[in-house]
């Protein structure tokens, strides 16, 4: 019986990985983005995943709760305006003031007063940092979380919660009185202020709001990266949480035993999750994502198929595809097939104007039931058989080697294929594995650099 990896491993693991690859930067922040699963949200913005990641922190959660009793005692500094009146007295008379106000009118105005008007002041530095950190989390809790109805986030925050944060800092008469935060632009006088002041709400407020810039900075020292790999887990999401643990595994394996290779920075619009370089050869790693290949397949209805059970289906495809525009009055090309694999690695020789050698075809499940392992078998073949690169079959091209990986959590299985390669979780688990133990899928894939009979 082969062992599951458990949800606690897997947390560990990954967030162990996202920590180390952002701290090299060698992961594509906007493949990531795409990669992580929100349940209730559409997100494509790393700058809304850090705020996200950021709310979600225990840290945070605890300086909200603790804010109420806090707020009664926010410092204010006492000070006095020069308020000219007439008639009246507010406040001590500057008398030579006054006087001199009086001169200008020959003192024939004895009615008129320059008063020392006392004032609190609220709009100080500590009190700026307060209230920009405030601001950016209650910007991203309103927008982000009030409207989602899903675990994960009552697991951080409480309807409750939520409730009391909102009319807290919305009605608050300490907090009113400071600058609307979105026009504080904070110093680094007032940060240098907040972070020696007596009061620990200044101090814990300072804390937050400089691991916030050096998180909207991408500047992941050990404590942002940790507070990103900490909150990335939603309880829901085990199966793609699976899917990362695959992909930052091969992408360790791959760093550690290509000779001549090293992790890049990604630039521009790939979609790669990450990519290793040589002088000659570049491996792009992406998960979730088409790569460079294209899995879909129309239907040509000009040809009808001479086989009569292949012509029943087709006409099944076309019968959907008109009876869906005729129910909702949305219109499409019938399509025999489309899909996109869960891993798919791409090897090119960089030295032939980016020539396609190789390519690794992956399906990933999060399970050890027999059905689940035959659907992800399913599956992947074929996305073997109509995987396409520039209108071209991979199969049919004899330039590139095409591997099938299917990897699951738990399932057994005793032969072996020609097609196909099957792995578990627990292959991938120790990832210092010798270079001579390494899977023959991964030591093939690895030593397959661009040759140039290849190009």
């Amino acid at each position: 019986m082969t062992r599951k990896l458990t949800a606690s491993e897997l947390v560990n693991a990954t967030t162990e990985e996202l920590s180390t690859y952002l701290q090299s930067g060698a992961l594509n922040t906007h493949a990531l983005t795409q990669s992580l699963d929100y349940e209730g949200l559409d997100i494509d913005d790393w700058n809304r995943v850090k705020r996200i990641h950021f709310c979600l922190s225990d840290a945070v959660n605890d300086f909200v709760t603790k804010l109420p009793e806090r707020v009664r005692r926010i410092k204010t500094e006492h000070q006095r305006e020069h308020s000219h009146t007439r008639g009246e007295v507010r406040g001590a008379i500057n008398w030579s003031a006054t006087l001199r106000t009086r001169s200008e009118t020959g003192y024939t105005d004895r009615s008129r007063f320059v008063c020392n008007t006392p004032y609190t002041e609220y709009d100080i530095p500590e009190n700026r940092v307060l209230k920009r950190l405030l601001w950016e989390i209650h910007r991203t809790v309103t927008n982000e979380f009030e409207t989602v109805e899903y675990d994960w986030r009552r697991d951080h925050w409480t309807d409750t919660q939520l409730t009391r944060f909102n009319r807290l800092y919305s009605q608050n008469v300490h907090l009113n009185r400071i600058s609307d935060g979105e026009n504080i632009s904070v110093s680094g006088q007032d940060m240098a202020t907040a972070r020696r002041s007596r009061l620990s709400l200044y101090t814990d407020a300072y804390d937050l709001y400089d691991m916030y810039q050096r998180l909207h900075n991408d500047t992941l020292d050990p404590d942002v990266t940790d507070l990103l790999a900490d909150t990335l887990i939603i309880p829901n999401t085990i199966p793609t949480l699976f899917e990362l643990f695959c992909c930052f595994r091969i992408i360790r394996l791959l760093n550690r035993h290509t000779p001549g290779f090293s992790l890049h920075p990604i630039d521009g619009e790939s979609t790669a999750l990450a990519h290793l370089e040589s002088d000659d050869t570049r491996i792009e790693i992406h998960h979730d994502s088409t790569g460079d290949l294209d899995f879909r397949e129309p239907l040509n209805t000009d040809h009808q198929p001479t086989h009569p059970q292949l012509e029943r289906y087709a006409d099944t495809i076309t019968d959907y595809t008109n009876t869906l525009e005729d129910l909702t009055e949305t219109s499409a090309a019938p399509i025999l097939y489309n899909g996109r694999p869960d891993l798919i690695i791409e090897i090119y020789d960089t030295t032939s104007d980016d020539h396609l050698t190789a390519v690794l075809l992956g399906e990933i499940k999060h399970s050890d039931t027999t059905q689940t392992f035959k659907q992800g078998l399913e599956e992947l073949l074929k996305y073997r058989r109509f995987a396409t690169h520039n209108d071209e079959y991979l199969l049919d091209n004899p330039d590139i080697t095409v591997t099938s990986l299917l990897i699951t959590n738990g399932t057994t299985t005793t032969g072996t294929s020609n097609n196909v390669v099957h792995r578990n979780g627990t292959d991938l688990q120790t990832p210092n594995t010798d270079h001579q133990q390494l899977p023959n899928w991964i030591r093939s894939l690895s030593q397959h650099r661009a040759s140039p009979n290849q190009a």
